[in-house]
Formats: structure tokens, C-alpha cells, sequence
């Protein structure tokens, strides 16, 4: 295995409670455990929730958002909220509270911030963290463009980027199939 991405809910243990049963606490040492101790890359997703009359427990908390303890190299996903199953009444994420989490990640350090579920190419975009360079451009889940040597250097500075890489010898998403 060479990644694992885990999910985390929510910023705050209420939510975590009363939507999912469970504690916050264990799912972070277990996110710092993972980012420390395992020799796999980790990547964190976090799907932001609009607050509603409904679920006044939203997940966003934008005060919390940049106290992201993995380090910096860890990957960080904000992903849309879309309706669903038994959450109907709940809007979908607004594209400028992703653009909003990732910058206020990248300002507490963070070098990889994603924006997902959305359209939103810079926001899904790989940037070298030295020079600014764009290493991997991606469309929701399509690679357009991929710039990465095959040991995962930048071709323009030559900075190690973090994560496991190989050749890219293919198309990736849906075009890829078709």
C-alpha cells in the first residue's frame, strides 16, 4: 500500500456524536499516529457542510481549519457537501468556502490544499511548493496535464515533492475509458 486517504468529519466532537456516533478525539491520534508512524503516505479529506435549519451542527469551522497537525506535506482535501440520503435539506457547499478553507490552510503552511467535488482547477491543482510551478493539473478526478520527473522532482527547481510517484505513462479519469 502506498497511500490511504481517511475522512475527517468534523472539526468539533458534538458533531462527531451526534452524526456519527462516535468521538473526535480517537480519529485524530489516530491521524497523527498515521502521519508520524506509518511509512505510507497519508492524505486527509474533510467534506465542509453548510449549516440549515435542520442540522444547526454544520461542520465548518473556520477557526479550526488551519490547526491541521500532520505537517505540512500532508495532502488536505475540502470537499462540497452534496444533498443526499437522509441529509436532503442540507445545501450544497458554496465553491467559495472550499477556496476560503484552502487559503486559510496554506496561510497556517499547509503546501498541498485541495478543493474537491467541485470544478475548480487551482484548487485542484499541485504546485511545487519551491518555485510555484504546476506539477499536476487536474479537472474534478481528470489529469490534464502532468509534469512530475519519474522520481517526483520538479523539472524547473527540482524539489522533491512529497507523496509516491512513478512514470506517468497513461491518461487518467474518465476520458481515459472512453
Amino acid at each position: 500500500m502506498d497511500a490511504a486517504n481517511v475522512d475527517l468529519k468534523a472539526f468539533t466532537d458534538e458533531f462527531y456524536v451526534k452524526l456519527c456516533g462516535a468521538h473526535l478525539q480517537p480519529v485524530l491520534d489516530t491521524l497523527k499516529y498515521s502521519g508520524r508512524k506509518l511509512t505510507y503516505a497519508v492524505e486527509l479529506t474533510t467534506l465542509l457542510i453548510p449549516r440549515s435549519q435542520r442540522y444547526a451542527t454544520g461542520n465548518q469551522r473556520d477557526e479550526r481549519m488551519d490547526r491541521q497537525e500532520l505537517g505540512a506535506d500532508v495532502p488536505l482535501h475540502f470537499s462540497a457537501f452534496h444533498p443526499d440520503y437522509k441529509m436532503t435539506g442540507v445545501p450544497v457547499t458554496p465553491l467559495e468556502t472550499l477556496i476560503q478553507a484552502r487559503k486559510i490552510a496554506q496561510a497556517a503552511g499547509l503546501r498541498y490544499v485541495y478543493t474537491g467535488n467541485v470544478h475548480n482547477l487551482e484548487g485542484d491543482t499541485t504546485n511545487c511548493p519551491s518555485c510555484g510551478s504546476a506539477l499536476i493539473v487536474r479537472d474534478w478526478y481528470e489529469i490534464e496535464k502532468y509534469r512530475l520527473t519519474p522520481d517526483g522532482h520538479c523539472p524547473e527547481c527540482n524539489t522533491k515533492i512529497a507523496g509516491h510517484f512513478e512514470k506517468f505513462s497513461r491518461a487518467f479519469g474518465r476520458t481515459a475509458f472512453q
